[in-house]
């Protein structure tokens, strides 16, 4: 029995191999799934310090910048290319007191480079602070808090060396993530493997980590968990189903299903002339897909808003839009 188990998982782990033989390539032409390159195999490690508990001091800062350095990679068969983080723990402006419960802003950033040098060139805009899980109140509830998140910016193809190390570098350009109690955690993994591979630099102030000496300070025996994905051409759809809003003059609820390959994101989106889209909600991870506004939160003319989902392919879908009416103020009285 043990030796067909193993034979079954090497006859369908040589099926979903990329272009091991023509019946390999035919599955994977059925079937594409995404290729993550990280300094662990197992992407399931990246559990350490940005889920909670110990923090270990790994936050994404202005004077914080984290650096790994990947082997070289193949990406000519695949049709786009991404860089991404695993986040959480974003603070609010109190934390950890609940008063305030705005979150701290911010903007993280990631470059890519085959030598261990960034600048403006090579770096890309990765994610607000804003659609970050946040940090857990010891003693109060609040609206976004879940575990460390994956995060994905596109890069161009010609980005990634098959011949040369990929070297990849997170900060943040906010003068607010100075410490942990104040910025983002990035996720970590227990490694074995001895390769002189990840590096701290403290001595950034919101700019791409440059110059001599960007190699600051290694690190042993921890990963962060900074990845490269690789997405195959495919045919994939994301379906928005069910969009429907609720309304009264002072708040709207919103609520949807999203149909797809692993659906790993979805969020709302607003516009005046239905062209110009810009993002008005959170992000949520999981379903139920429920959102609540309060009517001033976004606007009392009448406006357009419409659902959003990614799927890990990075396949993105949208709803039909719904109008969302004109408030009028009548004798002290607000009416649709």
């Amino acid at each position: 029995m043990r030796i067909l188990s193993t034979l079954l998982l090497l006859t369908f782990g040589a099926a979903g191999a990329q272009g091991s033989d023509e019946k390999g390539s035919a599955y994977v032409a059925r079937s594409p799934v995404p290729s993550y390159r990280a300094l662990t195999k197992d992407m399931s490690r990246f559990y350490m310090y940005a889920n909670g508990g110990f923090n270990a001091d790994w936050y994404i800062g202005y004077n914080n910048s984290w650096i790994v350095k990947l082997p070289p990679m193949a990406s000519g068969v695949y049709a786009k290319a991404y860089i991404g983080a695993k986040i959480g723990r974003a603070k609010i402006m109190s934390w950890p007191m609940s008063w305030d419960k705005s979150v701290i802003p911010g903007k993280i950033y990631l470059a890519i480079n085959q030598e261990p040098s960034f600048s403006s060139d090579n770096m890309y805009f990765l994610v607000d602070s804003s659609d970050l899980p946040l940090e857990p109140l010891p003693n109060d509830s609040l609206d976004g808090i879940d575990s460390a998140q994956w995060f994905w910016t596109e890069i161009p193809l010609s980005r990634i060396s098959a011949e040369m190390p990929n070297y990849l570098a997170a900060w943040s350009s906010s003068r607010y993530f100075i410490s942990s109690s104040s910025a983002p955690i990035i996720a970590a993994a227990m490694s074995d493997d001895k390769e002189e591979n990840v590096w701290l630099n403290r001595a950034i102030r919101g700019n791409p980590p440059s110059g001599e000496g960007v190699l600051e300070t290694l690190i042993s025996g921890i990963k962060p968990a900074l990845a490269i994905k690789l997405v195959p051409q495919n045919e994939y759809k994301v379906i928005i189903k069910g969009f429907q809003a609720e309304l009264d003059a002072e708040k709207i609820l919103v609520s949807f299903s999203a149909i797809g390959e692993d659906i790993r994101a979805t969020w709302l989106e607003m516009s005046y002339d239905k062209f110009d889209w810009q993002k008005v909600s959170r992000v949520m991870f999981r379903a139920p897909y429920f959102f609540s506004f309060n009517r001033e939160e976004l606007s009392k003319d009448m406006f357009y808003l419409r659902a959003a989902a990614v799927d890990s392919l990075e396949n993105t879908g949208h709803s039909k839009e719904i109008i969302i009416p004109e408030l009028y103020i009548v004798e002290n009285e607000e009416q649709w």
